[in-house]
């Protein structure tokens, strides 16, 4: 008698396990439908629209107007060195994290260098803004509140911090709609910054 009344409470009580593993699979399945990104979009493919819905993430905005980065000042000082502080900014997995003038392979001199021409022509059509103006603006918010995920470990001591970017108008160019910036980890400096239209690091 004993093992007849204890198959029914063990089938009651597996389906009762079993209600509640459905259950609970329905509720992660609708909270994963919100953080989730729709699979059908690539990076091209996004608008500011739906990144600004993106729960935690933080859209670089570049204002159409607005004053001159960094200014004369702050690079007639990088005529005397290169370790001239550009920027400071603060973060939460760094801590500070500097924008030095650098050189060729690092900080405000080598995005001169080597990106000056990725800016303008992300900027291109979107107000008169320098394209330093645009770069230490995306720097700082790449920084202060990167995209979930990030910073992302970019190997040889290096970090990666990655943001979706806009126009005060709304739009986001097809073409480069993401900032990146690179971070020694090591000591803290910013290596490189530059708009892609790629996603990841």
């Amino acid at each position: 008698m004993a093992r007849k009344r204890t198959r029914p409470a063990l089938a009651g009580l597996a389906a009762v396990i079993a209600a509640g593993l459905v259950a609970a699979g329905v509720v992660l399945t609708t909270e994963r439908s919100g953080d989730d990104p729709d699979p059908g979009s690539g990076s091209t493919a996004t608008t500011a629209t739906d990144a600004a819905q993106v729960p935690g993430e933080v859209t670089v905005t570049i204002p159409r107007e607005g004053p001159d980065l960094p200014g004369a000042d702050v690079l007639d000082q990088c005529r005397s060195s290169s370790r001239q502080v550009v920027a400071r900014y603060d973060t939460a997995a760094l801590g500070e994290v500097v924008l030095q003038c650098g050189t060729s392979a690092q900080g405000y001199e080598h995005i001169r260098v080597r990106h000056t021409r990725d800016w303008q022509d992300v900027l291109a059509g979107h107000g008169s803004r320098d394209w330093d103006d645009a770069m230490l603006t995306a720097v700082q918010t790449a920084l202060g509140s990167p995209r979930d995920g990030y910073p992302a470990d970019a190997g040889d001591g290096k970090v990666c911090f990655a943001a979706p970017m806009r126009f005060d108008d709304g739009s986001r160019p097809d073409d480069e709609p993401f900032v990146k910036v690179i971070v020694s980890a090591t000591t803290d400096r910013v290596i490189t910054a530059y708009p892609t239209r790629e996603d990841g690091c």
